[in-house]
């Protein structure tokens, strides 16, 4: 059943448009058609966001405050005593950075990434990384106390199998922590019909609203602990940035709705956070996910 279909606003890789559909059965969206595998080094191109070494001004320091409270979270989940965890899609290592630094000293930390660059930028920060598709990775007996999957199920072929390789590399009682868009947000409904900011038309593949991603993940066989919404200043500047370039307004004007803008991130990052503390629903959103024990 059709959803949405736009172009790629923000990096104009090709001139195709695509198009997310929603099964009927269990309203998972996903893109289709999708980009053939050998185009992925087009639809990401070297300045892609996700590349870009990451500054210290101040969004950048506002960002890694917050992404250390996520840390001491995460510390309670996994609870206390030696914990070894993997970072699935680790890039060049900077989130195990963060967990290095505000968590316990005794945790092990280890990467997987399927681009060998950035993996070895990983390793040169002193971890240990693994080069490949963690559907295909093996790590022998060992098994994890934390996987986590940040902004990246989205971007996958299969979330399932991903999901269930998962479940067989952590320990019974050991969490899975994902982090994805949720198509439930305020941005989602006002700009579903094209311009929504994680649409980010053709490089995520799958977008989940919280049940979808719930029953996916029980599915596998894990049990649901919690939910979190998350701000997502990123959606509603993208959101808008596409709605004025798709109607003709000047590049002058569209260049300002940046998702580093920083007057519109403290705009947007009170109106995620009160939202969020009212009860409704952001379009970021956290699930922990536990194996049994």
């Amino acid at each position: 059943m059709f959803e949405a279909d736009g172009v790629d606003f923000e990096y104009a890789t090709c001139a195709n448009r695509f198009q997310f559909v929603r099964c009927p059965d269990c309203e998972h969206l996903y893109l289709n058609p999708r980009p053939r595998s050998e185009d992925l080094g087009t639809i990401y191109p070297e300045n892609y966001y996700a590349y870009a070494a990451e500054g210290d001004g101040l969004v950048s320091r506002l960002r890694r405050r917050w992404e250390g409270s996520k840390v001491r979270a995460y510390r309670e989940w996994v609870g206390d005593g030696p914990r070894r965890w993997l970072d699935i899609g680790c890039g060049n290592g900077r989130f195990l950075a963060l967990l290095d630094r505000f968590g316990p000293a005794d945790w092990e930390l280890e990467g997987i990434d399927f681009d060998s660059d950035a993996a070895e930028q990983c390793r040169a920060r002193g971890y240990r990384t693994h080069v490949g598709r963690v559907e295909e990775f093996d790590p022998g007996d060992a098994r994890y106390d934390g996987v986590i999957m940040l902004q990246l199920i989205e971007h996958v072929e299969d979330p399932a199998a991903i999901a269930r390789r998962v479940y067989s590399l952590l320990r019974p009682g050991g969490v899975f922590i994902v982090e994805t868009p949720n198509v439930g947000g305020l941005d989602y409904r006002w700009f579903k019909r094209s311009w929504w900011g994680h649409y980010h038309f053709p490089r995520h593949w799958n977008l989940f609203s919280t049940p979808a991603l719930a029953r996916m993940l029980s599915d596998c066989g894990f049990e649901i602990e919690r939910t979190d919404y998350l701000i997502s200043t990123s959606a509603w500047t993208i959101s808008l940035h596409n709605y004025f370039l798709d109607h003709g307004y000047p590049q002058w004007f569209t260049r300002w709705f940046h998702y580093r803008n920083p007057v519109l991130l403290a705009w947007f990052v009170l109106c995620d956070a009160l939202r969020a503390r009212l009860g409704g629903q952001t379009s970021n959103q956290r699930m922990v996910a536990r194996r049994p024990r």
